[in-house]
């Protein structure tokens, strides 16, 4: 598969250093000619593309570089030989396309306590997190190698797709670093500051994440900046 990321210089380098983190490997850097970039069995070109034979394991890889930062273009492309359709072929409807978008993240890293601790902080932030995504169950899947976000439903705007997965990854940085956490979901009166103040608990601190909690805020109501409920400012 390829997926193309059309970034260079400082930008690729960063791409480049993510995909070495997700899969705990650290890049190489090929020179001339083709100024590309290995890691095992991924391959960064000069333009910012990403190449893999497994198209499961791009597709793992690009969901990952989501909570990066990183949002693949439109245009992603297998990437072995372009087959010629013959005048007989036509366009199919995908069944095994999926209807919803399902945010998983590396199980790297996560203790048995870790899990736990996520589980309930997703259960101690429930009613919050429901209102903000628009999901109607938090269900976690365990697997061998990733954790899945099965909360979405339909596939949303390429922005809140990036907010989203920021989002579920400061989730499991914190379950990974808190000794304990209580799954109690507590009622609040203000529902916009409630969770506001969340976002700031797990990093979404400044100017350089307002868009990111302008998305995740903007379904609940309240005010973000009065406890009580008053006028609200900027996000």
């Amino acid at each position: 598969m390829k997926i193309n990321y059309n970034v260079t210089g400082e930008q690729r380098k960063a791409l480049v250093k993510a995909i070495g983190a997700i899969l705990q490997i650290k890049p190489v850097y090929m020179k001339m000619p083709t100024c590309a970039y290995e890691i095992g069995d991924i391959t960064v070109n000069k333009e910012g593309t990403l190449l893999c034979e497994d198209d499961a394991k791009a597709e793992r890889i690009a969901h990952n570089l989501i909570a990066d930062g990183f949002t693949a273009a439109e245009n992603q492309e297998p990437a072995v030989e372009e087959a010629v359709p013959t005048e007989e072929a036509a366009p199919a409807e995908d069944a095994d396309a999926p209807e919803r978008l399902t945010i998983s993240m590396p199980k790297d890293g996560f203790t048995d306590e870790a899990i736990a601790n996520l589980k309930h902080l997703v259960e101690s932030k429930a009613t919050l997190i429901k209102k903000a995504l628009g999901a109607e169950s938090l269900t976690i899947t365990v697997e061998d190698d990733k954790i899945s976000f099965p909360w979405f439903t339909g596939f949303p705007a390429p922005e809140e797709i990036s907010a989203y997965a920021k989002f579920i990854g400061r989730l499991c940085g914190m379950a990974k670093t808190q000794k304990r956490v209580t799954a109690k979901d507590k009622t609040v009166d203000n529902d916009k500051y409630a969770f506001r103040c969340f976002l700031l608990r797990l990093g979404f601190i400044g100017a350089e994440y307002k868009a990111d909690r302008k998305i995740l805020l903007k379904n609940l109501a309240g005010s973000s900046a009065f406890k009580g409920g008053a006028s609200d400012v900027d996000e």
